[in-house]
């Protein structure tokens, strides 16, 4: 348990790039969505009429935000972090646990303050202006439960799959890497395919469980990508 500990202290040393950055770029998504509704409301006037208002829940600003720099933090983390940890006498066991507490600490973090976001923008009914940027059909139109788990189980995907491509191409190379990539694609899009040939089954499901349903989709792809990169770290080199 020691070591692990020493692993997650590892992973936040740097704590702006891992959970200071993920919240920045939030903000950055709530700003860019606010000037886009103001920018919309000037010649019609602020706050936004009914109708335009509720076109912005839309926006899926929040989900596709910071996506492609968790993967890159889950990289960067199972490939700087590696050496230095087995190099003070970590077991690569505890290296991956240890590092994985972290990425669920980014997960919260992201969570978290997507969540405060959206008491935010409720309370202030939608920033004044009528803006929705996490009030939002993506993340539940307003539930706070879904909209906390969407954040962040897509947020512990992105880094677990950062984690899994990095520590294969140190692993195996880029061909594997490739080769892994197209897997976990050709994984996604079977899934797809089997849902629409089974589409009503998919829609009674979608009725019952709403957007939990995709939560629990992203749930189980996480749990993948993570298994797999526990795996492949077995076998990466120093």
């Amino acid at each position: 348990m020691t070591y692990t500990k020493r692993n997650v202290r590892l992973y936040l040393a740097n704590r702006s790039f891992v959970l200071l950055i993920p919240v920045f770029i939030l903000a950055l998504m709530l700003l860019i969505s606010i000037a886009i509704a103001a920018i919309i409301g000037i010649p019609q006037g602020l706050p936004l009429r009914p109708e335009i208002s509720d076109g912005t829940r839309g926006n899926m600003g929040p989900i596709f935000s910071v996506p492609g720099f968790l993967v890159s933090v889950g990289a960067f983390a199972m490939n700087r972090n590696f050496s230095m940890a087995l190099a003070f006498g970590s077991t690569r066991r505890h290296f991956w646990a240890g590092t994985s507490i972290g990425f669920v600490l980014t997960s919260l973090v992201v969570g978290l303050v997507s969540l405060l976001c959206l008491w935010l923008e409720l309370l202030t009914n939608h920033w004044f202006i009528g803006a929705h940027a996490f009030d939002v059909y993506v993340l539940g139109d307003g539930n706070a439960a879904q909209t906390f788990a969407t954040m962040a189980v897509l947020s512990l995907l992105c880094l677990f799959l950062g984690a899994f491509f990095g520590t294969v191409f140190r692993a195996f190379g880029g061909t594997w890497t490739t080769v892994a990539a197209l897997a976990f694609g050709a994984l996604i899009l079977g899934s797809v395919a089997l849902g629409v040939a089974h589409g009503s089954t998919v829609l009674s499901w979608f009725a019952s469980m709403g957007l939990w349903l995709p939560i629990l989709v992203v749930t189980v792809l996480a749990a993948v990508a993570a298994s797999g990169s526990y795996v492949v770290n077995r076998f990466a080199t120093v």
